[in-house]
């Protein structure tokens, strides 16, 4: 049976049966592909991160900062934007989409948030639903592809273990909404696309992050290039659509506060890229392919591919008959292959490197340099390109070989993927020693809990973003409800943290501290406070970091507990 939106490839290059022509193609293996999205979960991540309260493994790195974004907009009251965060940074504060906390599941959450446990966590669920939705949205685009069911399912078990998604959950996690690429790429092949479908997947992908956003927009774009070659370009359902998927992007970022900075540049572009060895180098996966020395910031532009696809390239181009190329790359599809071979382009940056060897640095005026460091983490935008990569090879091996000897090749191919991945999939397991109720802290001193009752603010000084401290006294913070300026942010106003170090740098010079904040300060710090302090002033060193504590020292006193003050020691 013909599948409706896929005319190029309705006929096959040869006229024996192949997989491509299987008779049970009118309707997507949609069950079958939920069951592998949950079960690929289990596999991979276990059943703990479904407890709500289970948050011990997130007490690390950006799931820390993802998790305490979620808590400080949790008990914030309701603001404007509405997903303002005031307490998380004080005059450092933006919104819970720059913490990266994932506004698709914040804002209904916080509704609920009285009824709800404490520290309860969404990060599990929010998993299995990138595990379900992966596996679903590949189903649909090897559906549209015309893959016969066996091959659809195999297509989904590449996808829900791409090691590029599989990377993401245990450290950008919002990241781990692949799914929404995949969407994009069905929507592209889907034909006729209903009027609200793309405005849709933009608006909640907005809700999810920028970078996603960008790729999916791009994709969009792409769709609207095929639409003229395809007869297809309607200009008044073109304009209703680019104004629906404007309004329904602008919408979903404002009220999730991501305008909030007054400027979204960064640094680093041309650092956190892809390099040229990226798609062949295993980095975390490293088990049978053997791993390639890259630059440190590189592990962005990880975007292994895996050994199961290497052997699927193989016997793809030893099968290769030059004319099945061609339904690949006519008009309705090359589009979408331009647009993600762009971006994987962009994922190599202006500085282009091979291995160790820096290739060669396009040169770029300062203020482009600059204004690209928004997406300084270039090497992410590879990953539309990673799974047309999939299905193109998919689809051209059913082409070239009968349906049984196709599928065959294929199951090898994604036995060998499965092996290859297991060290990273084990790691990737939330086990007992990463369950709990609580996180790990060094701040462990009777001190913190006698002092914290007394104060109505936590700050580090020296006043930086992602500061040395910031985990320990966040984590303090939180549990006691008190806001803070220790803290981690995707984006940071830059004029906001200029303000904040001088009013910090002021202090320190002449003593006009927060009287209701205790402060966590590093040695440097400590050296100025020192012949500033009054007699009820606390200033010691405990649990790996110094504590400040204006007026702190009757409190001490009266609980019965003896701090050793700090002492300067000559640089």
């Amino acid at each position: 049976m013909s599948v409706t939106g896929a005319p190029e490839l309705d006929q096959p290059v040869r006229p024996r049966p192949a997989a491509t022509t299987a008779p049970a193609l009118d309707t997507p293996a949609i069950v079958p592909a939920l069951l592998i999205g949950i079960i690929a979960f289990i596999i991979v991540r276990g059943l703990a991160p479904l407890d709500p309260t289970n948050i011990l493994w997130l007490d690390e790195r950006d799931r820390a900062m993802h998790t305490l974004g979620w808590w400080w907009f949790a008990m914030a009251p309701w603001g404007w934007p509405p997903g303002a965060s005031p307490l998380n940074g004080l005059e450092l504060a933006n919104s819970v989409a720059l913490s990266d906390s994932l506004p698709l599941f914040a804002f209904p959450f916080k509704l609920i948030a009285g009824w709800l446990p404490e520290r309860f966590q969404y990060w599990g669920y929010w998993e299995l639903l990138c595990f379900i939705l992966q596996s679903l949205f590949a189903v649909l685009i090897a559906h549209q592809l015309k893959l016969s069911r066996p091959m659809a399912l195999i297509a989904a078990m590449f996808c829900v273990f791409q090691p590029a998604f599989l990377m993401r959950l245990d450290v950008h996690m919002a990241l781990a909404g692949h799914w929404t690429i995949l969407a994009a790429v069905w929507l592209y092949l889907r034909r006729p696309t209903p009027l609200w479908a793309w405005p849709l997947l933009l608006a909640t992908v907005s809700a999810i992050h920028g970078y996603l956003l960008v790729m999916v927009f791009a994709l969009w774009g792409a769709s609207f290039l095929s639409r003229p070659w395809q007869g297809e370009l309607r200009p008044l359902r073109t304009l209703a659509e680019l104004g629906l998927g404007s309004f329904g992007i602008a919408v979903v970022l404002w009220s999730a506060g991501i305008f909030m900075v007054g400027s979204m540049q960064s640094y680093g572009f041309g650092l956190f890229r892809m390099n040229l060895m990226g798609p062949i180098n295993p980095a975390f996966f490293q088990f049978i392919v053997p791993g390639v020395p890259v630059n440190r910031f590189e592990w962005e532009g990880v975007n292994y591919v895996g050994l199961g696809i290497f052997a699927l390239t193989a016997v793809v181009l030893f099968t290769l008959r030059p004319a099945n190329l061609a339904p690949l790359l006519r008009p309705r599809l090359l589009p979408l292959v331009l647009v993600a071979v762009g971006l994987a382009l962009f994922s190599l940056s202006h500085r282009v490197a091979l291995g160790s060897i820096e290739l060669f640095e396009l040169p770029l005026p300062q203020w482009l340099v600059n204004t690209l460091t928004v997406f300084r983490s270039s090497g992410r935008m590879f990953w539309p390109l990673g799974y047309l990569i999939v299905f193109a090879l998919l689809t051209l091996l059913s082409r070239q070989l009968r349906s049984t000897p196709a599928l065959l090749v294929a199951c090898l191919a994604l036995a060998l993927q499965l092996g290859d991945l297991q060290r990273g999939i084990r790691a990737l397991n939330i086990g007992p020693d990463r369950t709990g109720t609580t996180w790990r802290t060094t701040l462990t001193s009777p001190a913190w809990d006698a002092l914290a009752p007394h104060y109505q603010r936590v700050r580090s000084l020296p006043v930086e973003n992602e500061n040395w401290n910031w985990r320990e006294l966040s984590w303090f913070a939180v549990t006691h409800k008190l806001p803070t300026d220790a803290v981690y942010l995707g984006r940071m106003d830059p004029s906001a943290l200029r303000a904040a170090r001088e009013v910090g740098d002021t202090a320190m010079r002449d003593g006009s501290f927060d009287r209701g904040a205790i402060y966590g300060v590093d040695s440097a710090s400590a050296r100025r406070i020192l012949p500033l302090l009054g007699p009820d002033d606390v200033l010691a060193p405990i649990d790996g970091l110094i504590l400040f504590a204006p007026g702190g020292k009757p409190i001490l006193d009266a609980a019965g507990i003896s701090l050793s003050p700090f002492v300067a020691v000559l640089p």
